[in-house]
């Protein structure tokens, strides 16, 4: 059997004294999704920036590819794509950005070729020598999935609310693109509103509430 892309064992998390996740423990092997829903507040977002470093746990350990990420820290971040919300240089345009982080996860003489092909992916070729801040929410959306299509060694997807902004066939280009990355052995962390995302996707869905979770099939698994 293979080792987890991400093992989390009894995460909890505090903010003062109020205890907003956990306990919680889950794995995630390559090529699988782990869809993570509930209403807002509950504690997606929480577990999202922990599955992706951004914030540490009170207690329990995470461990991605079998290392913390304080062990592995410039790994962590090759091997670790997070998708939460859309935070831009505003001097860049969407090209420049894409080609910055390109370049940072080593694609080296191919960053043009990566992100024109990431351009025409999102639909972003005419708006690719723009600002984000002069774009749509739904562009700006848009230009952060392309960032996952730049960073060629992710072992671990881990998406919040992707979908936010997005119209239909939008919506339906990111399952796609999803899809593939599946079935190129990424594992994917998914949280979501969005039920076609889960049944399209998901091999197991986690349901939050009040900070607690519970594991069950998705509709489409079932």
């Amino acid at each position: 059997m293979p080792n987890p892309v991400i093992a989390m064992t009894d995460v909890v998390r505090r903010y003062g004294d109020r205890r907003v996740l956990g306990p919680l423990s889950l794995n995630l092997d390559p090529g699988e999704c782990l869809a993570v829903t509930g209403p807002n507040g509950a504690g997606k977002s929480t577990l999202v920036r922990i599955a992706g470093g951004r914030e540490l746990p009170d207690e329990g350990v995470v461990e991605v590819c079998s290392r913390t990420p304080n062990e592995f820290a410039r790994e962590f971040r090759r091997n670790v794509s997070l998708l939460d919300e859309a935070a831009f240089y505003p001097d860049l345009t969407v090209r420049e950005h894409l080609e910055l982080i390109a370049v940072g996860h080593g694609c080296g003489a191919e960053s043009r070729h990566v992100v024109t092909a990431a351009l025409r992916r999102c639909r972003l070729v005419e708006h690719a020598d723009l600002t984000p801040g002069r774009l749509s929410r739904g562009l700006q959306q848009l230009t952060l999935i392309a960032t996952l299509l730049v960073r060629p060694n992710a072992r671990l997807l881990i998406l919040d609310e992707p979908e936010r902004h997005l119209d239909a066939a939008a919506r339906d280009s990111l399952t796609e693109l999803l899809a593939e990355a599946k079935s190129a052995g990424s594992a994917i962390l998914l949280a979501t509103h969005h039920e076609t995302l889960v049944d399209r996707l998901a091999d197991m869905r986690l349901r939050i509430a009040d900070g607690t979770a519970r594991t069950d099939a998705p509709k489409g698994q079932r």
